[in-house]
């Protein structure tokens, strides 16, 4: 028994195969859906250091304590500023989304939370200390206390 296509049916297949081929290059070399160049990711309490001193005085860069201001007064990283994250969706506003973002909290739970906003806001770059204060003090990292 011999099997026999159909030419028509072969025409069009080939048509489409050629034309998903087509639309995927041009796709790639028109440059395709924009690509997200942003970063938003947890990083430890070394690198996080490392960031501050890089920037040095730079007014783009925040350091962003979002403990309650109790918490925030009994130790917090030197610079940052303190917005608690129950109100921090309120204060969002009044940031760049262009600029650059330390976010750290005790243990590490409100600030990913924080971090979530901010991407979803579409903030350019967020690093949130993973473990929070807690890591950081237990890192010997300075701490100023009020």
């Amino acid at each position: 028994m011999r099997f026999m296509v159909d030419p028509h049916f072969s025409f069009v297949l080939l048509l489409a195969v050629g034309s998903i081929i087509a639309v995927v290059l041009i796709g790639g070399c028109l440059g395709g859906p924009a690509s997200d160049d942003r970063i938003i990711r947890t990083i430890t309490p070394a690198e996080a250091s490392g960031l501050v001193e890089e920037a040095g005085q730079d007014p783009k860069f925040v350091v962003i304590d979002v403990r309650r201001p109790d918490e925030f007064a009994r130790g917090h990283i030197p610079g940052a500023i303190n917005i608690n994250s129950a109100q921090f969706s309120e204060h969002m506003g009044s940031l760049d989304p262009d600029g650059r973002y330390v976010i750290c909290c005790q243990r590490g739970g409100r600030s990913a939370g924080v971090r979530e906003m901010m991407r979803e806001a579409g903030f350019r770059e967020v690093y949130e200390i993973g473990g929070g204060m807690s890591a950081w003090e237990a890192a010997g990292l300075p701490v100023v206390r009020d």
